[in-house]
């Protein structure tokens, strides 16, 4: 207790007060003369005393009184230069410990928002908030392994790489690669994204100029925290996607398309971007639970949806909207790309055959397209626009796609007779 109280105390005490600083050499060279000038007669005294001494006893006072302090100086000079050094060593130290300090404090706040991002979005949100003060005007990027592929995560300065990216990536840890590594280029520095022992996906960072120790370890130490995330993120989708999911088609319910659209309704008035909706259905899905029976009616509903999962890009939504009809949701699609889309599905979901025994019957598709006007806010105007074309291709023979406002129809490719039967 004695020990703290003196600790304190001396803590309190005042820095000690310099009289003359190094911007006071005039003032001190002037005080200098002024004393020589003020005491020369007794230092003249002195002088011829000394000499006086020297003489009688033959010694050399002078000489060694001046090798004396100038040695006295020297000494002096050397504990000025090194003290001068300690505090530059310090302040070294110090400025160090608080960059460290700093870092700490930004690895802290970036688990912390990370812990939170339970979603692609909000992952990428955060990442794109703290990766450029990590960065340093360095380029990054970070894909993610789904089980259909690389998916973007972040891509600084845009997809042209994309190709190339997935490439490496695949060096990194896919298949290419017996157990996931560090690969470093003069341009490229690659970090696997590993959690629980799994690879979840790669972060890279540009490597010109070469990053530096302090730099490999900030990176080192914000790559395994991204790799948890992305892992969290990935579990929580599965899971909220098993209770969102029709479990014979795999395609989305009802209610979470119908919110998802909502979503990008708003998403695309903000950004001006475009978006498309696609509704179609299986015709005379009822005469093949008729004849063939309704476990040929379910497979061909589960092919529906695999049919479409193959097709349809990662971002766009698939949904079974009711019985055997069918919403796709395609964001960032003009018409024009919507109605190719609509195209492939189409022709791939004409190539399904519904099968009981030894009959069979060919199956094909009506489908309608919409597209978002810039003004759309309810997404049940949206869906009943691509109700009325989906109607219209059926009124105008099936097996066809029409395009809500269209000016013409075309047909496309004319359906099989609907009843025939093949044994």
């Amino acid at each position: 207790m004695r020990s703290r109280g003196r600790r304190r105390i001396l803590l309190c005490q005042p820095a000690a007060v310099r009289l003359i600083t190094r911007n006071d050499t005039s003032l001190a060279i002037a005080l200098v003369a002024s004393s020589l000038i003020l005491f020369r007669q007794p230092l003249r005294h002195i002088i011829d005393s000394v000499q006086d001494i020297e003489t009688q006893y033959h010694l050399d006072l002078v000489p060694a009184l001046v090798l004396l302090v100038v040695v006295l100086l020297f000494h002096e000079y050397q504990k000025h230069a090194q003290v001068r050094a300690d505090a530059r060593a310090a302040a070294a130290e110090a400025a160090q410990a608080r960059t460290r300090s700093e870092e700490l404090e930004q690895l802290m706040t970036f688990g912390q928002e990370l812990a939170n991002a339970l979603d692609r979005a909000s992952l990428q949100q955060t990442l794109w908030r703290f990766l450029p003060t990590f960065a340093h005007q360095r380029t990054f990027w970070a894909l993610t392994y789904e089980d259909h592929g690389w998916e973007p995560l972040v891509l600084d300065g845009g997809v042209t790489r994309l190709v190339a990216l997935e490439a490496l990536a695949a060096r990194v840890v896919g298949p290419q690669s017996n157990q996931p590594a560090t690969v470093e280029s003069t341009d490229e520095l690659v970090l696997p994204l590993v959690a629980g022992g799994a690879p979840v996906g790669v972060i890279g960072i540009g490597n010109a100029p070469e990053l530096s120790v302090a730099e490999r370890k900030a990176w080192g130490a914000a790559t395994a925290l991204i790799a948890i995330s992305v892992r969290n993120m990935q579990q929580f989708v599965a899971t909220r996607d098993l209770s969102l999911r029709d479990s014979l088609t795999g395609c989305f319910n009802r209610a979470h398309a119908v919110e998802t659209l909502d979503n990008e309704l708003r998403r695309a008035r903000r950004g001006g971007r475009p978006l498309s909706l696609l509704m179609f259905d299986v015709d005379r899905f009822k005469t093949i639970n008729d004849r063939l029976g309704h476990l040929s009616g379910d497979e061909v509903l589960r092919r529906v949806g695999a049919g479409l999962q193959r097709i349809l890009r990662s971002s766009d939504l698939r949904c079974r909207y009711g019985g055997d009809e069918f919403m796709v949701v395609l964001p960032d699609t003009p018409v024009a790309g919507a109605e190719q889309v609509a195209e492939s599905i189409r022709r791939e979901l004409g190539l399904i055959t519904a099968s009981a025994g030894n009959q069979s019957m060919p199956i094909t598709v009506s489908i309608g397209v919409a597209a978002a006007g810039p003004n759309d806010r309810e997404p049940e105007v949206l869906i009943e626009r691509a109700d009325k074309a989906l109607y219209e291709s059926k009124r105008a023979g099936r097996n066809r796609v029409s395009t809500f406002g269209a000016p013409s129809l075309q047909l496309v490719r004319s359906e099989p007779p609907p009843l025939a039967m093949t044994s």
